[in-house]
This record gives structure tokens, C-alpha cells and sequence, in this order.
């Protein structure tokens, strides 16, 4: 764990989000207070408390179990921006004389491009160690900038497909460092169905999927629906509309179901 939280939610603001498709005809969106993704109730919950300390990354690779050839076992770096800090994991585990067989990582596309150039460092200092590093999950979400939009990722579909370019240049110039499709084991974040999918989305996102071959690579094996977490900003999206409407959206257990009003299926 080298981060607590993730730093889209370290701000809050006023978003605004659209209308279930079902309900579009009634009203535009609905303006709520959120920290980060509106689907995420993590960003609800902590927000951003920032990164641990060195000292605390010490001694978690030094607990690592170990594998074959004294190498530690891989692990999943907890960091929603781990390039800024990934060279400087590589150079406390090299001090310790610490051998790592492969870190995972979970980022965001546009940190992801942000930190691009620096990330082709650090992979050359992975290649030379033989280190290997997967990026196992990105959330893309969607291929659609209106979908993207109400699920208040701060990217768009542009930002992901500079980073999906990017990786498969780097999975060509770091053929035994680098990893990031389905069959190395990564699992992409591809939400769908969503509350606001119609012909356009629909049309949006099959465009792109089709003109970068996203499913050769990229799409998981199956997408994610839109889960809505109580505790999420999107659960205070979904009570708003039940108030304004006069209408109530299924439950189950801890979620909301956003595709059934009072007992009847709407999509």
C-alpha cells in the first residue's frame, strides 16, 4: 500500500449528472456534491489521504513471502498514480537487495499518459532488473464522453485511447517487462450497461471499439454493470430523482437498482 484514497477525490465539487434514458424526457440531470468518480464509494468514504512513507514501504517488501530464486512473490501496488513513485520502489527494493518478480498496478488512464515518459524509465530500470511490470487494472469505463461524463471520471474517451496507444507501443519496445492485455491477466474496467446508454452512446463507443480493435486486447470477457453503492454520489443521484418523481428504484442488499421503478424493468 503506497497511497490511501485516490487523488480525483481529493477535491470536492459540484457535478452534474444526466437523467436515466427512461427518465430523460422528464428532466435534464441532477447537480450533487462529490469527491472522484460518482460510482466510487472508496472516494466517498476516504477521499485522499495521501501516500504512505518509505519507511512503511520498507517494511512491507521486506514481508513479502518469496518464491522461487529468493524473488518475492508478485504484488498489486495500491496507487491510483503510481508513476511518480514506482522509481522510487524500485530503488528502496535495489538498496535492500530485494529481488521482485512483478508489480501490478491499478491507475488511471490519464495519469497513466501524464506520466508517460517517466514510466519508460522506470520500465528500462524494471527490464534491467528483470522485473516484470503489469498494468492489471485502468478504468476506462466507457468510450463515450457523455457516459464518462455522469460517471464523472475526469477523462475522456480521447485520454483513453492515447492510453491504450501508449501501452501497446511500450508492450513492443518491453516485450518481456511490460503487460497489459486480457490474456496477461489484466482486467480492464469496461462499465455497461449504464442508466444512460441510447442509440448514440451505443454508436459512440462500437466506433471505437471497432476502429482500435479494443476487443483484441482491452475489452474484458464480459462487461460490468452500473453497480450503485449506497454510499456513493450516484445513490444520492438515484434518491433525488425517486423525490422529484415521486418513484422508487429497486434495492438489493447494499446497491440500487437503477434499471427497475417500482417493480417495473425500464431498460
Amino acid at each position: 500500500m503506497q497511497q490511501i484514497g485516490c487523488p480525483h477525490a481529493s477535491v470536492s465539487r459540484q457535478i452534474s449528472i444526466g437523467y436515466p434514458e427512461a427518465l430523460s424526457e422528464k428532466q435534464s440531470s441532477i447537480k450533487i456534491e462529490q469527491k472522484g468518480c460518482s460510482f466510487c464509494d472508496v472516494a466517498a468514504d476516504k477521499g485522499y489521504m495521501g501516500n504512505t512513507t518509505d519507511n512503511a514501504i520498507t517494511e512491507q517488501l521486506k514481508l513479502l513471502p518469496e518464491i522461487k530464486n529468493s524473488k518475492k512473490i508478485p504484488f498489486e501496488l495500491i496507487n491510483e498514480n503510481p508513476v511518480p513513485k514506482l522509481e522510487s520502489l524500485l530503488k528502496i527494493a535495489d538498496s535492500l537487495k530485494i529481488r521482485l518478480s512483478q508489480i501490478n498496478l491499478t491507475l488511471r488512464a490519464d495519469y497513466f499518459v501524464a506520466g508517460f515518459d517517466k514510466f519508460r524509465i522506470v520500465l528500462k530500470k524494471a527490464q534491467n532488473n528483470k522485473i516484470k511490470i503489469l498494468a492489471s487494472s485502468i478504468g476506462f469505463e466507457s468510450f463515450d464522453d457523455s457516459i464518462l461524463k455522469n460517471l464523472n471520471k475526469g477523462v475522456t474517451a480521447e485520454t483513453n485511447i492515447k492510453a491504450i496507444r501508449k501501452m501497446r507501443t511500450l508492450e513492443y519496445e518491453f516485450q518481456n517487462t511490460f503487460f497489459y492485455t486480457r490474456k496477461d491477466g489484466a482486467n480492464h474496467g469496461f462499465i455497461h450497461p449504464t442508466p444512460w446508454d441510447n442509440a448514440e452512446t451505443t454508436q459512440n463507443i462500437n466506433i471505437l471499439v471497432a476502429r482500435y480493435s479494443l476487443a483484441k486486447d482491452i475489452l474484458p470477457n464480459h462487461s460490468t454493470p452500473l453497480i450503485i453503492h449506497h454510499a456513493s454520489a450516484l445513490a444520492e443521484w438515484a434518491r433525488q430523482i425517486e423525490i422529484e418523481q415521486d418513484i422508487r428504484f429497486s434495492r438489493h442488499g447494499s446497491t440500487i437498482g437503477w434499471w427497475q421503478i417500482d417493480g417495473k424493468i425500464i431498460i
